[in-house]
């Protein structure tokens, strides 16, 4: 008796220094990028994960709503099944029980997902992933027990007028220069 409960002391005090020790940075690839007006464009967002996860749940959204906006439910890696998202937003996966990933993944540039994003108005804003507190379906589950401590690294979209735009409002300012010369 007195050993099992020795191991579940050691079980629980492994998984705490496991939760505590674990550190999970995610980011968006491209980290920038300019994209013209009207037009869709795609960013993946990444992980780099130093111990192994069973499954993973974020959300995103962009630090200035209207610049750019969600076009479809994100696509999953290939290293993980999508999960159900509670929240509804798709951003959800557990880890592939089918090699090379076996049920638990760890390593650099692990893609999570992939958004599609309209460019809608023109400006600049932060793509910002993030963790809903008290929400148990977000966050990195370690493999066996725990979760990770998560850094995040925000993307950045700036959105500009389509090039004939441009151009046609370059001229019209050289112009109106001339004219007021004269």
């Amino acid at each position: 008796m007195m050993n099992r409960i020795v191991v579940a002391f050691i079980v629980v005090l492994v998984a705490g220094v496991r939760a505590d020790a674990s550190l999970v940075v995610t980011r968006f690839d491209p980290p920038s990028q300019t994209v013209v007006l009207g037009t869709n464009f795609t960013v993946n967002i990444v992980a780099d994960i130093d111990m192994p996860v069973v499954g993973w749940g974020l959300d995103v959204v962009p630090a200035i709503p209207g610049f750019v906006s969600l076009t479809t439910t994100p696509a999953i890696g290939t290293d993980w099944l999508s999960a159900f998202a509670p929240d509804g937003d798709g951003l959800a996966g557990l880890a592939s029980p089918l090699p090379p990933t076996n049920g638990s993944v760890s390593g650099t540039g692990i893609v999570l997902a992939t958004l599609s994003f309209s460019a809608d108005a023109i400006g600049a804003t932060s793509l910002v992933a993030s963790i809903t507190p008290g929400d148990q379906t977000e966050g990195f589950a370690l493999d066996p027990t725990g979760f990770a401590t998560v850094t995040f690294q925000p993307g950045q979209v700036t959105v500009v007028p389509e090039p004939s735009t441009t151009a046609f409002l370059l001229i019209a300012g050289v112009l109106a220069l001339h004219r007021r010369k004269r």
